[in-house]
């Protein structure tokens, strides 16, 4: 294929300090100046983030505090790296992670990164079809290239140098011209947000916050892609973007990656609970949701009650409103043949009224023994016991070797969590190492049962887990 003459391809590796730009630093990076046919200048250093380089990042990449304590700050590399990139064409394995590290880098010193980009895991898609996975160490063990000091910046930027090399060799359909070729979409900024915080916006699922001139956050939404839902925002004519009155208050974008759409559904309704956006309406709702009880009468019956939180009372099971509530109770005693009376479904002086239609056993009308009628009510505690049994929803991560979970243990969300195929789990217990806590809430109960949020997850229950590791 013609590649762009005269244009040399800068292919960039980082190490950071956290997940995403916003409000991480680079610890280390690596420039590959490559011609479109072998690479001809390497650049690489060790960056001091002037930050703590939390121990989880440690051991995936394995710079600590000391080793960068000495190194220079990035405003003392700026200007090599700036000569490596300006006028060239970003490219890097996940091209938007590692450019929004550098754009942020920049932005603080008060210069506007703006360069074409591509990326090597989108190009591998198209012109390497049919891999289970195109993390970096799949694609390179596929394509015969070997990594030296995987997860260091200057390691894995000469692989995916090496990788450019190919795919540039074999795209026989100018997948890289047309990529190039790609013109980004114009977007009205609001007047006091920069552009340039636009711009580094990712385009994956998460949640996105707007922020107002003192940083207070004013709205919290959810995204499959965040920088076309934040442009979304932004879209529209002068007339309605002005009935948006909250954006001339949006001086600031903060973001937060998920991986997919159900964790940003669960981490969305937290952080509008947790921080009561002033231009948030959905969701700002305390209720407790609704709760089957059990109690007992004076004749020793045990009974069963829908209602609202109820101090004193045995819940058995909540539900996110009174509708899915009912339809759990009919349901589950009309097969066990309760008394709708007892149920707390039908309200009456005396025999409910399925007595005389000869539907119900009579305990209402006393002809069902105590020992009889509680042998019902036992079984329907059982069956709400084995609907709340302790469960995980596994899903994709935040990038191609990671995985994201969802915690569930009788019938309260824990949490959720994420995990790489580095990592072992044998045990159950061996989730909470990952889990990122947070509180329970009835809404989780919308999101957790939503087979549109849930469609992409596959449920193991922690029975299957354990059988499966004891056959094993």
């Amino acid at each position: 294929m013609n590649l762009q003459k005269g244009k040399m391809y800068a292919i960039v590796d980082i190490e950071t300090t956290g997940g995403y730009a916003a409000r991480n630093r680079i610890c280390e990076i690596a420039i590959i100046l490559h011609n479109g046919e072998k690479v001809v200048k390497e650049y690489q250093t060790l960056i001091n983030p002037e930050r703590h380089i939390p121990p989880q990042l440690s051991a995936i990449h394995g710079i600590n505090d000391q080793m960068v304590e000495e190194a220079p700050k990035f405003y003392e590399e700026a200007k090599t790296i700036h000569e490596l990139l300006e006028g060239n064409i970003f490219v890097a394995h996940s091209v938007n992670f590692d450019y929004s590290f550098v754009k942020a880098a920049f932005q603080d010193l008060g210069y506007e990164l703006k360069l074409k980009k591509l990326c090597t895991v989108r190009l591998s898609r198209k012109i390497f079809p049919g891999l289970k996975s195109y993390s970096l160490g799949n694609i390179c063990e596929n394509r015969g290239i070997k990594i030296n000091d995987r997860h260091r910046a200057f390691g894995d930027a000469i692989a995916t140098a090496e990788l450019f090399t190919q795919l540039v060799k074999h795209d026989q359909d100018d997948h890289i011209q047309k990529s190039l070729k790609k013109n980004a979409t114009v977007v009205n900024i609001p007047e006091n947000l920069e552009r340039s915080v636009f711009e580094a916006l990712p385009e994956s699922p998460g949640v996105y916050y707007f922020l107002n001139q003192k940083s207070q956050i004013i709205y919290v939404g959810k995204a499959k892609n965040i920088k076309k839902r934040v442009s979304n925002h932004f879209g529209g004519s002068k007339l309605e973007v002005a009935k948006q009155a909250f954006q001339s208050q949006i001086h600031h974008v903060d973001y937060y990656l998920t991986g997919n759409e159900l964790i940003a559904l669960l981490h969305e309704s937290h952080e509008i609970r947790k921080n009561w956006p002033r231009y948030n309406r959905a969701q700002k709702n305390n209720s407790p949701g609704y709760s089957i009880y059990l109690y007992e009468d004076r004749q020793g019956y045990k009974r069963l009650q829908l209602g609202r939180k109820q101090t004193g009372m045995q819940s058995l099971m909540r539900f996110p409103n009174h509708a899915s509530g009912f339809s759990f109770l009919n349901e589950v005693s009309k097969n066990l043949k309760i008394c709708p009376k007892f149920a707390g479904i039908q309200s009456s002086m005396g025999a409910c009224f399925d007595y005389s239609l000869n539907l119900c056993e009579g305990a209402c009308a006393g002809e069902e023994s105590v020992s009889q009628h509680n042998e019902k009510i036992q079984a329907f505690i059982n069956h709400c016991k084995a609907e709340k049994s302790d469960y995980i929803l596994i899903g994709d991560g935040r990038n191609l070797n990671e995985y994201a979970f969802v915690l569930v243990e009788e019938g309260f969300y824990k949490g959720f969590g994420f995990y790489t195929e580095e990592d072992t789990i044998e045990h159950w217990e061996e989730f909470s190492n990952y889990l990122i806590q947070y509180p329970d809430h009835p809404e989780i109960y919308k999101i957790l049962s939503s087979e549109h949020a849930t469609k992409h997850y596959k449920k193991i229950k922690k029975e299957a887990f354990l059988n499966s590791k004891e056959s094993v």
